[in-house]
């Protein structure tokens, strides 16, 4: 989980055009959509808009694929005393965000049968806590983020197309950390800071070599990936200066498999575009169906991918049939 608050990390273009993009949402009461990868910050963009808004109110954190299907509607609306088995008198997600701000993460998770109730809510800012008789007005502004691509859910009959016209009233999206690797050096030294103080450990500074070597990484775990990195490090480290042999082998032998240097960014992206469908069949043994669920792409789209990279030799519907199929 992305955990760090603040105000947007950075000197590259792109953190400026987030931050103005912040500023410029942050003064409207209207509903957002952030989109991005798994690990870019979404959490932290959701929570700077509350701050940076007029709103008195507490910012409230919502995990959708942490909610258990049958609970969905007594978290996020509350239950009155008897609603079910073992239920009290409590107030949901949305009645705790009056005043405040109420942050959806992970949209794409949200059960078919809770988005009925949730585009309800959204017109009228009023719920109704399960087993209770009484409307109550809420005073909110949503803010939702997915990875997901919720047009294919659409076509596939998972998510209501009307919810989702109202869901991106106004959107966001934030970039992967290998569009922002003027960056790294930045978010590097604020996590070396602050697991530093956590572990009260004098860890001072990051070599020139390893800040080297973090911006020729790609980084597919984005930002979580950067904190979790520094976070071992500065645990790791016998000195103040985190150096190469603190990064661990794990991190050494991911950076050293793809090879690629920062140059042409059309040919950086289909390097990393072959390096993401290779490891992505790998993980699900070949198989498309699965593949292109973990990519949350359409199977026609991982086929063309395959045929584009050329990994095609063992790939199929059902499965591997043997291990050498990347060219």
């Amino acid at each position: 989980m992305m955990n760090y608050h603040g105000p947007i990390i950075g000197c590259s273009a792109k953190a400026e055009e987030m931050r103005e993009e912040v500023r410029s949402i942050a003064c409207t009461n209207l509903t957002v959509m952030i989109l991005g990868e798994r690990g870019t910050g979404k959490d932290q963009v959701a929570n700077e808009i509350h701050v940076k808004s007029n709103r008195s109110g507490p910012f409230v954190r919502v995990n959708c694929a942490s909610l258990p299907e049958e609970l969905v509607e007594s978290e996020l609306f509350g239950s009155e005393k008897g609603a079910f088995t073992g239920a009290e008198s409590r107030k949901g997600k949305f009645e705790l965000a009056d005043r405040g701000t109420i942050f959806l993460d992970e949209l794409a998770e949200l059960s078919r049968k809770a988005q009925p109730k949730l585009l309800h809510v959204t017109d009228t800012k009023t719920i109704e806590r399960v087993g209770g008789q009484r409307t109550i007005k809420v005073d909110f502004r949503l803010i939702v983020a997915t990875n997901g691509n919720i047009e294919e859910m659409i076509r596939q009959g998972k998510f209501r197309p009307d919810l989702y016209d109202r869901l991106r009233m106004d959107t966001i999206r934030v970039p992967p950390l290998r569009e922002r690797v003027d960056d790294i050096p930045l978010l590097a030294d604020y996590f070396r800071g602050r697991y530093a103080d956590e572990s009260q450990r004098r860890v001072t500074q990051i070599s020139q070599e390893v800040l080297d070597l973090f911006r020729q990484y790609l980084w597919p775990g984005n930002i979580r990936e950067l904190q979790n990195v520094i976070r071992r490090a500065v645990y790791k480290s016998r000195s103040e200066t985190i150096r190469l042999d603190d990064l661990g082998f794990d991190f050494a032998k991911k950076t050293a498999e793809p090879a690629i240097m920062l140059g042409d960014y059309g040919e950086l992206m289909q390097a990393y575009s072959r390096q993401l469908v290779a490891a992505t069949l790998d993980r699900s043994g070949g198989n498309v169906t699965k593949a292109a669920k973990l990519l949350n792409l359409s199977r026609s789209q991982v086929h063309r991918l395959i045929k584009l990279h050329r990994l095609d030799g063992k790939s199929s519907d059902d499965g591997m049939e043997g291990t050498d199929w990347i060219q």
